[in-house]
């Protein structure tokens, strides 16, 4: 939510702001973006590894 506010506000924002200020708006929302990008890479691998079935116990 917070990756696409500030993806719509960004226009408004390089228009309106001086050059350093829009800059950390930009440094700010690509770190929004990688975060978001980070949990759902960790999400999808604790997914995986939940499913994986458990190579320790000998199967029987």
């Amino acid at each position: 939510m917070l990756a696409v506010v500030m993806a719509v506000l960004t226009p408004h924002v390089l228009r309106t702001e001086s050059t350093w200020q829009a800059a950390a708006w930009l440094f700010m929302l690509a770190a929004t973006l990688t975060g978001i990008a980070a949990l759902i890479r960790a999400e999808l691998l604790l997914r995986r590894l939940e499913r994986r079935p458990d190579s320790d116990v000998p199967g029987t």
